[in-house]
């Protein structure tokens, strides 16, 4: 589901005219540098999901539980300014950073899921330490989306329903009660 989140976020964002590439990680470690600009959306890895039972009930498919998916974006955002300075990087990363969140809410919502945000803030990148002059900002946002799990078969199909099947109910009323508070005989029946 994430990496369906992840081809949809990269279409809104470009229908949208930003100018960065979405790319599903975890990343290889050689593109590890600030100098690229690119939004990397992947899982957060080992303990990263929580699970609880469902929230509602959903008869067919039966909706047994909730999993709510760990994931982060990576915004790397390099400021084309002569002689940049960090505060224009991060300037940049934070615009970048809200579209993404508003497309990413819109595409999440429009499946029916939920989207939580957790913590974020900038990240100094292990080729970027040390340096005198930043080459540009790195913005990290951790998040969850919840995902149900159903009980379907393994190509996705719903249980079948009853074919063929029939109910009816009768109801007599009465303003007259029969013996033990039941309607007599003799009363009307309506359906």
């Amino acid at each position: 589901m994430l990496y369906a989140i992840a081809l949809e976020l990269g279409a809104a964002l470009k229908a949208q005219k930003v100018p960065y590439p979405v790319v599903f990680g975890p990343e290889n470690a050689e593109d590890l540098y600030v100098g690229q600009d690119r939004i990397v959306f992947e899982h957060r890895g080992k303990g990263a999901d929580s699970f609880e039972m469902a929230r509602g009930t959903h008869p067919n498919p039966r909706s047994t539980h909730r999993m709510q998916q760990g994931a982060v974006i990576r915004i790397y955002a390099r400021s084309s300014v002569s002689n940049a300075a960090w505060h224009d990087h991060s300037e940049l990363a934070l615009q970048v950073l809200t579209h993404v969140v508003a497309e990413l809410d819109h595409i999440v919502r429009g499946r029916r899921n939920v989207l939580t945000m957790g913590a974020g803030g900038f990240i100094e990148p292990d080729d970027a330490k040390g340096s005198e002059t930043p080459g540009g900002a790195v913005y990290e946002l951790e998040l969850d989306i919840d995902r149900g799990i159903e009980r379907r078969t393994w190509a996705g199909e719903k249980r079948p329903l009853a074919a063929g099947v029939t109910m009816t109910s009768t109801t007599k009323v009465s303003d007259e009660l029969g013996p033990a508070g039941t309607p007599p005989v003799d009363a009307e029946t309506a359906c």
